[in-house]
């Protein structure tokens, strides 16, 4: 009407309802279970691709364990019926078994039992810390990190192509270990070592970057070749991930670390300080393209 002031517009955010034509706001909630549903399907996936590689690692690591178990089962109920033919045999029952033999009897099933018992319990703690090893290599490799032409991948999208070495420290230390690493560079680079520095201080008031990013991917990509260093991306993550790690190995968090990975991305080996740089250079065979890992797990311990 005249001289009523305009309503006001208020935009709604709609999405699509799956499988039909109509289509509901997009509320704060709704946006938090999207989040919620992405993060859960991302862990069922790692734990899944974890099992899998459990299964091909160890083939026979199911029929141990379910074949212990069942053979244990047997032996309880074979110690039960020991049991009651001792007792038969300790009344005198008619037609029981002497009491050496009866007791003879029941002494092997629970021995049986005791052996069988124990090898399934063994079984189903390795298993345990097997399954743990690879939902932490899977969840590594879920990791983010960015190339020096600003794309950013996962860490896996570079590992059938790179040796990944991990050095997790911070200021000075971390320094140091990225100098050592120059000094072995041409080397390292020849067998396809890829640098990923994490400093541990990032995040922190007043920390200042071992590393500079800047120079790192004007120089990178004004050469065109191989970057020899990636930079971890969502640093926060890849902290959490170093931690648990340390808790796990009962290292004391503040500690220097490193992480070298086969070309499959299982865990080489590890150690607290400065990466030996020279022993991985002169221990890992020379990188001859997408193939040349194909043996990775027999190319050294470090």
């Amino acid at each position: 009407c005249a001289g009523c002031s305009p309503t006001p517009r208020i935009r709604t955010r709609v999405a699509l309802r799956p499988g039909t034509g109509t289509t509901r706001p997009l509320t704060a909630a709704t946006s938090s279970r999207t989040r919620s549903d992405l993060v859960t399907n991302a862990e069922r996936e790692v734990s899944n691709r974890a099992r899998l590689r459990q299964e091909v690692a160890n083939p026979f690591a199911v029929v141990r364990l379910w074949g212990s178990g069942a053979l244990s089962v047997q032996a309880i109920v074979a110690s039960l019926v020991a049991t009651t033919r001792l007792t038969a045999s300790l009344a005198h029952a008619p037609g029981a078994d002497s009491v050496a033999q009866s007791a003879q009897t029941l002494g092997i099933d629970l021995a049986c039992f005791a052996v069988l018992g124990a090898i399934f319990l063994r079984e189903k703690e390795q298993e345990g810390k097997r399954l743990q090893k690879f939902e932490r290599e899977e969840a590594l490799s879920q990791l983010v990190i960015e190339l020096p032409n600003g794309r950013r991948t996962q860490l896996q999208d570079i590992q059938g192509f790179a040796r990944i070495v991990i050095v997790s420290s911070e200021g000075e230390p971390m320094r140091d270990a990225l100098a050592v690493a120059e000094e072995w560079k041409p080397e390292l680079t020849e067998r396809g070592v890829v640098v990923v520095p994490v400093d541990s201080n990032s995040g922190k008031q007043g920390a200042e970057s071992p590393v500079d990013w800047m120079s790192w991917r004007e120089t990178t990509t004004a050469g065109g070749a191989k970057p020899f260093y990636v930079k971890p991306v969502r640093i926060e993550e890849w902290i959490q991930w170093l931690t648990e790690q340390k808790e796990d190995a009962n290292v004391n968090p503040e500690a220097s670390v490193w992480i070298s990975l086969r070309k499959d991305g299982r865990v080489r080996s590890s150690g607290k300080g400065t990466p030996p740089w020279a022993k991985i250079a002169k221990t890992l065979p020379v990188d001859k393209g997408a193939w040349g890992g194909f043996l990775d797990g027999m190319d050294g311990r470090v």
